[in-house]
């Protein structure tokens, strides 16, 4: 049995949101934004699921 791997860049690299409830994208845009995964679900909560506005508060 074969296992086909996704080539390329995460999925998640080209969403403009977050989803808080998918683990594995919580883990991945934290690890990308060096924070823990606890500190950007409070970031999502306090800004919303917009990457743009999680950066904007992230880099201040």
């Amino acid at each position: 049995m074969q296992v086909h791997l996704p080539v390329g860049p995460a999925p998640w690299r080209q969403l403009r949101t977050i989803n808080p409830r998918q683990v594995s994208e919580i883990q991945y845009w934290a690890a990308e934004f060096d924070v823990t995964p606890a500190t950007l679900v409070g970031v999502v909560r306090e800004v919303g699921r917009n990457l743009d506005e999680i950066r904007k508060r992230l880099s201040a």
